[in-house]
């Protein structure tokens, strides 16, 4: 449902009008290049880093989808082949993709979100009434992106091993920001926002050849020798012609003084190219500084809010730039602001804080990469003696002269170069040890090869700082003077033990998936990974959980829903025509109402907090979203939290997860049989008998073309699915198959929030669906075939 927001944006992204301007009127801004002599040149100018392309995913998905069907569901066994012929043509020639996706809707870009829904509705109806006219496919002038296509390319893209980003904002910031700061040597897509940013350079996918991976590259610098301006003056340029920010409707006014004063105005331009010179005009004479922009926002009509301009300006800075129209003050301000929101989306992991017997006392440590990137952790709880947090530091307690352990579960995220610390911190008694890692942002040595230092970070004496040396062994002696307490740490003193306290925490494993790497010492130690959390757990815990998921594209729909309360969906090939089918978002939200529940704690009086939900349906303006009461599925026992569904172990939690998935839709009682099946045909199965409870219009016949397509498909490859033809378009099994395609983001959506009863692997439409398969067979069954027909032969 969330990448879903941008299923319908077209390739025309960024600046209105400065794409065509660049490929129409900026030839010299459009150079062929070979990208893998590009990547050969990075390998030879940086040899320790391979080349990388980052790739702004969403701008790309129609350019992707390729298969000569597309109205009847998608064909996506042959869209994942089509997905992996890209990907290899990239790592034949070395390269490494890094795709991103965007993961959210703006508040400040819903108006432009909804104008966008009514125009797909419009859109989708001239559609379904070709379809029913002439009962074929339409040409390509009316192409429509398959339902939920870029929800399923994301897991499509993880499950071929590439690794994908689900943002916290709009995707073209943080791709920009990805590409500057890991010297990517360039950015595929296509939006004209990457003129705009001072970043890595950009690749056209529209005019890819894949078999030859020769592109056309966008040059910045030409685009400001041809407008007369610099680089600095781009995102002054860009807010000026109207962007996110600033609104084209206040800006009539500056544009109309622009060309009646330009030089450049050509009558054989048209109005909006000629509205692109006279503003680029402007802007070159006037000095780059904050007082031209304040002068500006003095000019403009931008109501209320004078800050327009200088937060569109601010919008298009990447971390560490900066801008003579922009105080310093305000960037950093900014970039702060920025970086909260995308919470580091690079490179992150979840990670383990192990505690090491040293003498007696306990050290957290915790087991990384072997490139430690670490910038910011977080502690996911809080007891009268740990959870407490202070700017960047993170606090572990260490046994105490009573033999009380504390340990804790520890979400680190990650960035480049760090350093960090290790203190000694006396709380509450001169026993009890609080080791404290405190990250400071600065460029250093991989923490692996560099030291870590001993540092004194709260009050009493200072410490003086001792360095231990990673690359080898901790010192044969080595004392931390503390009021009261003196901690030997002695070479041979480690001890791979695992302490667990009595009444505030409660061990539990961790779903963590296991390290990869040694510990920071380097150290030769067996340590087993164990964590533990607090008896009671903070939703804030499981709101960052689920955020790290989210960014790593291994939950669905989840984080919004438990950090904002707000879910959307974007438009489905649904006829809104044939009311005996209701909107797919009226079928699945008692389903969600249930996984709301789930997800959710109640108030005081048990009363659920309502869920914002922006789906697309006939007859919803999308004025405001509808407000969804959660609704407790039926579980024998009551429902599980949590805390037992994301990260307890053991069959009978297991059972418990499985039985919760089956609750949300209704289903309980047919666990037994269910689990019997194979997953993607239980999953399948699980999807197709809640329809049959929630549509009555269904017929035994629709029923019949559901199994004989899950039946059939196990057996055919990519290549011939490709090869089914079909004599003729059924415009109801059109609808069906999109029906049918959003009850797997809808079994996603259970699935994550009930703590993976299913792999996500096994709820693709790959492994259960096929748009033509599925037309065929609707069209067999409601003609009357056989079974045996039905089946293909293949009774038993």
């Amino acid at each position: 449902l969330l990448s879903d927001c941008c299923e319908f944006r077209t390739s025309a992204m960024g600046v209105r009008g400065l794409q065509g301007f660049v490929a129409r009127d900026c030839p010299d801004a459009c150079q062929t290049v070979d990208l893998r002599e590009m990547a050969e040149k990075h390998r030879i100018d940086h040899p320790d880093s391979p080349p990388v392309i980052v790739v702004d995913a969403m701008s790309c998905v129609r350019r992707w989808y390729t298969p000569e069907s597309w109205v009847c569901g998608g064909q996506w066994r042959e869209y994942l082949a089509i997905l992996e012929d890209f990907i290899n043509a990239f790592m034949a020639a070395g390269i490494k993709l890094v795709f991103y996706f965007d993961g959210v809707v703006e508040e400040k870009k819903r108006d432009e979100w909804i104008k966008r829904r009514m125009k797909n509705t419009e859109e989708i109806a001239r559609l379904f009434q070709f379809i029913k006219t002439h009962r074929k496919q339409p040409g390509k002038e009316m192409f429509v992106l398959p339902s939920a296509l870029p929800t399923f390319t994301r897991y499509a893209l993880k499950s071929l091993g590439q690794k994908t980003v689900c943002t916290l904002q709009e995707a073209d910031f943080e791709v920009a920001a990805y590409g500057l700061q890991h010297n990517c040597i360039g950015i595929l897509g296509q939006d004209s926002d990457y003129l705009i940013y001072n970043t890595c350079p950009y690749f056209s996918i529209e005019n890819l050849r894949l078999d030859r991976l020769v592109t056309v590259m966008y040059s910045r610098e030409v685009l400001c020798r041809v407008l007369g301006i610099s680089l600095t003056h781009l995102p002054l340029f860009a807010c000026l012609l109207g962007n996110d920010i600033v609104p084209e409707s206040m800006l009539e006014g500056f544009w109309h003084k622009c060309l009646t004063t330009s030089p450049h105005r050509n009558n054989s331009y048209n109005r909006r190219t000629n509205i692109l010179l006279s503003v680029a005009n402007y802007i070159s004479k006037i000095p780059c500084s904050y007082s031209s922009l304040k002068h500006l926002e003095e000019i403009l009509p931008l109501g209320s809010d004078k800050t327009l301009l200088c937060r569109g300006v601010n919008s298009y800075l990447l971390p560490g730039q900066q801008s003579p129209w922009i105080p310093p003050s305000v960037t950093n301000c900014q970039m702060l602001s920025l970086q909260q929101q995308s919470a580091l989306c690079q490179d992150k992991e979840i990670f383990q804080v192990t505690f090491l017997n040293l003498s007696n006392h306990f050290i957290a440590m915790t087991k990384v990469s072997l490139f430690l990137k670490c910038q910011i952790g977080q502690i996911m709880g809080s007891s009268s003696y740990i959870g407490q947090q202070l700017g960047t530091e993170m606090y572990f307690t260490s046994q105490g002269s009573a033999g009380s352990e504390h340990t804790l579960l520890v979400m680190l995220l990650i960035q480049q170069h760090p350093k960090a610390f290790l203190a000694p911190l006396s709380i509450h008694s001169p026993s009890s040890l609080v080791f404290v890692v405190r990250v400071a942002p600065t460029q250093a040595q991989d923490l692996v090869l560099g030291p870590v230092e001993i540092d004194e970070v709260c009050t009493g004496p200072p410490l003086k700082p001792v360095q231990i040396p990673l690359s080898g062994s901790f010192p044969s002696c080595m004392s931390m003077a503390q009021p009261g307490v003196t901690s030997r740490l002695a070479e041979g003193a480690l001890s791979p033990t695992v302490h667990v306290p009595g009444k505030d925490v409660k061990q539990c494993w961790s779903q963590c998936r296991p390290l990869r790497t040694p510990l920071l010492t380097g150290l030769p130690l067996h340590i087993e990974p164990l964590t533990t959390t607090l008896s009671i757990m903070p939703s804030s815990f499981f709101e960052q959980l689920a955020k790290e998921q989210h960014i790593q594209s291994e939950n669905y729909s989840i984080f919004n829903i438990l950090s904002h309360g707000e879910i959307e969906c974007s438009n489905s090939l649904e006829d809104d025509y044939d009311t005996e089918i209701p909107g797919q978002a009226l079928i699945y939200r008692p389903a969600r109402q249930h996984i709301y529940s789930i997800l959710l704690e109640p108030g005081k009086g048990g009363t659920y907090p309502l869920v914002k939900e922006w789906f697309v349906y006939f007859g919803n303006p999308l004025k405001q979203p509808d407000l969804i009461q959660p609704v407790q599925p039926s579980v024998t026992g009551g429902t599980p939290n949590l805390k037992t569904l994301w990260l307890a172990k053991g069959p009978d939690v297991e059972k418990q997860r499985y039985s919760t998935f089956l609750a949300c839709f209704h289903l309980q009682d047919e666990m037994e049989e269910l689990q019997a099946l194979e997953a993607p045909v239980a999953g399948f199965c699980c999807l197709v008998a809640y329809l049959m409870m929630q549509v009555s219009s269904l017929s035994l016949e629709d029923l019949n073309a559901f199994l004989a397509l899950i039946l059939c498909l196990k057996g055919k490859s990519a290549a011939q699915l490709t090869d089914l033809q079909l004599a003729q378009v059924d415009s109801r099994a059109v609808h069906l198959g999109a029906v049918l395609i959003r009850g797997l983001t809808t079994l996603l959506m259970a699935n994550s929030a009930c703590g993976f009863p299913f792999r996500m692997d096994d709820l693709m439409p790959w492994a259960v669906f096929d748009g033509k398969l599925f037309q065929e067979k609707y069209q067999q069954s409601h003609r009357g075939c056989s079974v045996e027909e039905l089946l293909e032969g293949n009774v038993s």
